[in-house]
């Protein structure tokens, strides 16, 4: 198969995932354009809370063309270029994205980082709809923890030539007659899932010349893990960011 053909292939994967991701922003840009609505109808008006929601809803926007860019990417013959990320801001920037999710869903998350920048060669909305996917399945795994604790932990490191991004949950935890199929496309666990977003995710990560693993958590829960080429762990990475 030539390398336009394995784009296509990745595209027919992408679509349900890039359709949610889209999606969501889109629907934040329409709550937070009605709360600066009521935030300036305020008497006196609140424009402090309306800027800040303005700021909000145009990162949502932002995100949302982004999404859609990449959609459009995948389809074209010419490929992509690819960029140093740090994982580090990669990270940060999904947590930040889904704040209202998790806010939402009372989850508690811990990210714990390394001081100095781990980078790798990728792109980032693609790898960005890998962790959104990750975190998404988190929260939808602890929805049932009655009462909390619902704790998701996001963890880099580097571990040799690779940067290790684990994301645990203290969820449901996998089943051990699902575990082999957990990335099979089409098979799901959920009674509204439609079987792609890890299916998707593997592909993604493949496609980085990476992988990605599915563990119980050993105090409970599930625990995914992805592995990506770095480009030479925190001190080297450091020093490209310096250049």
């Amino acid at each position: 198969m030539n390398v336009h053909a394995n784009r296509l292939a990745l595209l027919g994967r992408s679509v349900a995932m890039i359709a949610h991701d889209a999606l969501q922003p889109v629907a934040s840009v329409a709550t937070r354009g009605q709360s600066t609505l009521r935030w300036l109808r305020r008497d006196p008006p609140d424009v402090a809370a309306a800027i800040a929601s303005l700021e909000r809803l145009v990162e949502e926007a932002l995100r949302a063309g982004a999404v859609l860019s990449d959609l459009r990417s995948l389809a074209s013959p010419v490929a992509k270029p690819r960029q140093q990320l740090s994982l580090n801001g990669l990270l940060r920037d999904t947590l930040r994205w889904l704040d209202q999710e998790l806010r939402k869903n009372k989850v508690d998350v811990r990210l714990d980082v390394p001081g100095d920048a781990v980078f790798v060669t990728g792109e980032r909305v693609a790898l960005q709809q890998v962790f959104a996917n990750l975190v998404l399945n988190g929260i939808e795994a602890m929805a049932g923890n009655v009462p909390a604790p619902r704790q998701l932990d996001v963890r880099l490191s580097v571990e040799g030539q690779y940067a290790l991004i684990v994301v645990s949950d203290s969820g449901c935890g996998i089943d051990a007659a699902a575990a082999p199929r957990l990335f099979d496309a089409f098979y799901t666990t959920k009674d509204d899932g439609m079987g792609m977003g890890l299916a998707i995710c593997r592909g993604i990560v493949t496609d980085h010349a990476g992988s990605i693993d599915a563990e119980a958590a050993p105090e409970g829960g599930a625990r995914f893990v992805v592995r990506l080429p770095s480009l030479g762990g925190p001190q080297a990475a450091a020093s490209v960011a310096a250049r």
